[in-house]
């Protein structure tokens, strides 16, 4: 056995120790005398070593064996986070904050949730809408005039949809959008580093680490299933035949409306593309401000084109994973799309 090395720790409400194994949520509170004997299990230590070194603690060891602080070499759990180290340059924060909020609940009850706001709005106000600096010297603008009146209509008319009708999209309307918001615009020659691509949206030093799985449920030529995106060759490798709706639904963390769209995007983003030129932790602030500019490009092209667009970053990530057929843990799920022809 051996420590587990994704472990983070805190002091509790009450003094305790707290250890947290952050990819299975696993947490124990321990007496502050189990940090010496975890200290020497690093490396692989057999059992009766290990018991040896908590003298007087094996029924603790046994609990931190139960609770993920300890693992058994070779298992399941060790092969798991050797592969997430692997996957994952970034230091222990970037680390934390991913995994732990993997296990978000997410509810979609809406008349609880507008209960939840009112009662909120009684007792506490919200923030105002938008910052103004009262008192400052103020310089009121002529209206803004985009001289591109498509750009203008798409801007002004975008509108998130939940309420989709069961009409099917074209396969050039796909594709449009595929290619429109995930396509290689085009590919350009870095001397001594390689090929880098450009896109309609920007991303931190053209990484473009953002990857687009697509479901076709209603687009007219193309058969329902599983299909990845190559971005390069602007076409889909069908990775399963038909689209197990109960697996997209708990993907999708309940939010059955998408599956009345046309189509059902889910964005992954490749950490590895990311992390090979920026090795900081806040490079991953930027894997995910990545899907958001793709976010607001898949909503404007949408809208040009007739579709109604939604998106959301509530998953089951789990479910995704297993929808999609990730195995590789430096590709994670962070976004969800979908458009179709909108209700009214």
């Amino acid at each position: 056995m051996r420590r587990a090395t994704c472990l983070i720790g805190w002091l509790g409400d009450a003094g305790e120790l707290v250890l947290e194994n952050y990819l299975t949520g696993r947490r124990s509170a321990v007496d502050a005398r189990v940090i010496p004997p975890l200290q020497s299990l690093t490396d692989a230590t057999p059992w009766p070593r290990a018991v040896e070194r908590f003298r007087g603690l094996q029924d603790l060891l046994t609990q931190l064996l139960e609770q993920h602080v300890v693992l058994p070499v070779g298992g399941r759990l060790d092969r798991d986070e050797s592969a997430v180290l692997d996957a994952w340059p970034w230091d222990r924060d970037a680390h934390y904050f991913h995994w732990s909020t993997r296990r978000t609940a997410f509810t979609f009850d809406v008349s609880d949730e507008r209960r939840m706001l009112l009662e909120r709005a009684r007792t506490t106000p919200q923030p105002p809408a938008y910052t103004y600096y009262a008192g400052r010297p103020e310089t009121v603008l002529p209206p803004a005039e985009p001289n591109d009146t498509t750009l203008a209509n798409a801007l002004s008319g975008r509108r998130t949809r939940r309420d989709f009708a069961s009409q099917p999209m074209s396969l050039q309307d796909l594709a449009t959008v595929l290619g429109v918001t995930w396509g290689v615009s085009s590919l350009r020659s870095d001397p001594g580093v390689g090929v880098v691509a450009l896109k309609t949206s920007p991303s931190g030093g053209a990484r473009h680490p953002t990857e687009a799985y697509c479901l076709p449920l209603r687009v007219t030529g193309l058969e329902r299933g599983v299909y990845h995106y190559c971005a390069g060759r602007h076409s889909l490798s069908l990775i399963s035949r038909g689209v197990d709706e109960d697996i997209a639904l708990a993907a999708l963390a309940g939010q059955s409306w998408a599956l009345d769209a046309a189509a059902v995007f889910f964005m992954t983003s490749v950490t590895r593309r990311s992390a090979w030129k920026y090795r900081q932790s806040h490079a991953y602030r930027v894997v995910l401000l990545d899907a958001g500019h793709l976010g607001q490009t898949f909503h404007l092209v949408c809208t040009a084109l007739g579709l109604g667009p939604w998106t959301s970053a509530a998953l089951d990530e789990t479910q995704a994973e297993r929808l999609l057929a990730l195995k590789d843990r430096s590709e994670i799920v962070v976004y969800t799309a979908a458009c179709g022809t909108a209700r009214g």
